[in-house]
């Protein structure tokens, strides 16, 4: 039985529903955490396999990654926004969610590269229809990123009060690459514990959960519109949701996936934000 960590977030969906089908459950024990937490659930032997932040991977907390399966972007994210009070090369403070890790160093890379600033940043719960001074600006991710969509489609004093930086656009318009979040990464000392035929039988069975659902998208939709879930510009429809898994995400990692995360590594180093490595493997 594989022991699989992942985030409870929408946006990881289509690549875990499999699991809890009969099929799905007798492969497989999912734990459900923060982000910022996957890298603890494989050092301590809780996880054989994380949707790790890519910036974690970076940093040498997993063995490779697995199944070629991550979630990704290609242009608009629509759920990693920072939104801000003021002009961005004025921005002096940054409020991020706790949750974040990969949001947050991407975020520092393109301030730097795009508006040559480096503000502060604090750690805290971003709530919709808090004020923002000028000067700063809240970084929000998953989910609550479209509840404060939902709260400046109705609020139109904050819609003409702040302004939205889509990380997902940002990043695409400074390299034309996509941009990987996150992606399933095995546990430091997985594959020798496992074997060859282990760590192909655990990346076969996270390809197999991928694609089946991306076949099965509208039903997914539908199914958590009606539990309520928002999906971009915090509409709950099914129309919204299906084209955030469709269009928002991509979740097959290939070569110029694999290459936007080289880019990425490669502007972390300069930026200091992680040490100088290869880059991660496909096991």
């Amino acid at each position: 039985m594989h022991r699989i960590a992942t985030v409870s977030f929408l946006n990881c969906l289509p690549l875990v529903d499999w699991f809890a089908t009969p099929e799905g459950a007798a492969c497989a024990v999912l734990t459900s955490d923060l982000p910022s937490r996957l890298a603890t659930h494989l050092a301590t032997g809780l996880a054989d396999v994380a949707l790790l932040p890519t910036v974690e991977i970076l940093r040498g907390q997993a063995a490779g990654l697995l199944g070629a399966t991550g979630i990704a972007c290609r242009g608009n994210v629509d759920s990693v926004k920072l939104y801000h009070s003021g002009p961005l090369d004025r921005l002096r403070r940054v409020s991020v969610d706790r949750g974040s890790r990969t949001s947050v160093a991407l975020l520092r890379v393109l301030l730097s590269e795009m508006a040559g600033v480096e503000p502060a940043f604090e750690e805290v719960e971003p709530r919709p229809g808090a004020a923002l001074p000028p000067g700063d600006g809240v970084l929000v991710i998953g989910d609550r990123c479209f509840a404060f969509d939902r709260w400046l489609s109705q609020d139109p004093a904050a819609t003409a009060a702040l302004t939205s930086l889509d990380l997902g656009r940002a990043w695409f318009d400074l390299t034309g690459l996509p941009f990987v979040f996150a992606a399933w990464a095995a546990a430091p000392g997985f594959p020798d514990r496992a074997g060859p035929t282990g760590v192909r039988e655990l990346g076969d069975l996270l390809v197999t959960a991928r694609e089946y659902g991306l076949a099965r998208l509208p039903e997914l939709a539908a199914r958590e519109a009606a539990a309520g879930s928002l999906g971009p510009g915090g509409e709950a429809t099914p129309a919204a949701l299906e084209y955030y898994f469709r269009h928002s995400l991509r979740y097959r990692l290939g070569d110029d996936e694999l290459a936007g995360l080289r880019r990425f590594r490669d502007l972390c180093v300069s930026h200091g934000l992680v040490a100088p490595t290869d880059g991660p493997a496909l096991l």
